[in-house]
């Protein structure tokens, strides 16, 4: 039993992958279970399986067992079919189904010659043995950074100074490469060279939206910068990104799905306008969110609030701001920060409207911040809101 066990304790590793040697490596038994019970960490410690492209090797203290695996990614959970090529069980075929999990993979095998598992778990003689893996410390593939296109330049705003302060802030805060398209123009239709070429962000996996183009107003400009976003490419939207794209009055509620709606749709909140530059009072909403987890309270200095006209319904608010006495709902109390899922490939999306001065852009809280919006909207967020591994600062 102990030799058939250990030929199967690979099979979740090539589950999710587009490309299989994705998910090349070396694995090690994190927890399992047989008929119900657990199985001891004596059992499992020592074991050490190699994936590489679809095919393993599985190594204990005294045997080897080598395999393929078939996968059936349409499947839900994905089917995975397991054939031993040198071992104890040459030529049998086992039934699996195997799912991501945050720290690795996760598996049930029939290895008593049931029907494939239907759930992840293992029951009283089911014949079921369930098991989660990790990678062996040290054995980590080096991480591509996170491609960043920042967009800056247009109206009412230090762009050219805050273009590097973003920049240098992000990539000392996270594993990310940040490519810069800058407009010096200073009104509100910066000539950027995106606008007529919905390619803009091809080979990129974010874009952060950090102009100010109230005035660019062509619907098919405007689906032409949000295609990236429909496709299923991240974005960042950073103060007066909220003020760009406008078709009609951005003062009337917004229908969704009408062009007076298009940059609102995206974002997943629409704003109008602001009041005069005071210190914004920062609460955050929910400690328990990956983005904020952790992050305290804190009073900006002078900044623009932006109002709210409306907040779509699958918006998730994440801080609020306050100016005065605050007894304005969506004037001088208003969202702030938020999270929200696009179109039908459901893109995630970050916002913030704070944001206007260099002296707020510069502070470690809004760098903070803001980077944690890129590895949230690229999936590199941990739920304690530190970087996935490989996603932290280069070199620590």
């Amino acid at each position: 039993m102990k030799r058939l066990l250990l030929a199967f304790f690979a099979t979740a590793t090539t589950l999710f992958a587009v490309d299989i040697s994705s998910f090349n490596g070396t694995w090690l038994i994190k927890s399992a279970e047989m008929n119900g019970d657990d199985v001891a960490a004596n059992f499992t410690d020592g074991i050490v399986m190699t994936m590489k492209d679809g095919t393993y090797v599985f190594e204990t203290n005294d045997s080897t067992a080598k395999g393929k695996v078939k996968l059936d990614a349409s499947k839900t959970p994905p089917a995975l079919d397991l054939t031993e090529t040198e071992g104890q069980n040459v030529g049998r075929v086992l039934e699996a189904i195997a799912e991501l999990t945050p720290d690795g993979w996760r598996s049930a095998v029939s290895i008593q010659g049931g029907a494939r598992p239907k759930e992840f778990k293992s029951t009283a003689d089911s014949g079921i043995f369930f098991a989660a893996y990790k990678r062996k410390p040290g054995t980590e593939p080096a991480v591509a950074p996170i491609r960043v296109l920042l967009l800056a330049g247009g109206c009412c705003h230090d762009y050219a100074k805050q273009k590097d302060i973003l920049k240098a802030g992000i990539e000392a805060r996270a594993n990310a490469k940040v490519d810069v398209i800058f407009s010096p123009d200073g009104s509100t239709k910066p000539p950027l060279p995106i606008y007529g070429n919905p390619d803009y962000a091809k080979g990129y996996d974010i874009v952060i939206h950090d102009e100010c183009a109230a005035d660019i107003n062509d619907p098919a400009v405007i689906e032409g910068v949000l295609k990236p976003h429909r496709d299923g490419i991240a974005g960042v939207n950073l103060h007066c990104a909220m003020h760009c794209y406008r078709i009609g009055n951005p003062n009337d509620p917004a229908k969704s799905g009408t062009p007076h709606s298009f940059w609102f749709d995206y974002l997943g909140l629409q704003s109008s306008g602001h009041g005069a530059q005071k210190p914004i009072a920062i609460t955050f909403l929910d400690s328990s969110n990956p983005v904020t987890k952790g992050l305290k309270d804190w009073t900006t200095v002078n900044e623009e609030l932006y109002n709210n006209i409306q907040v779509a319904g699958s918006t998730k608010a994440l801080a609020r701001g306050k100016q005065d006495a605050g007894d304005r709902p969506g004037q001088n109390d208003s969202t702030v920060v938020w999270t929200h899922e696009y179109g039908a490939k459901k893109t995630r999306v970050f916002s913030t409207t704070i944001g206007h001065n260099n002296e707020t852009v510069a502070d470690a809280r809004y760098l903070d911040l803001v980077t944690r919006g890129v590895l949230w909207s690229t999936r590199h967020l941990n739920d304690d809101g530190t970087p996935a591994a490989g996603y932290g600062p280069v070199g620590k």
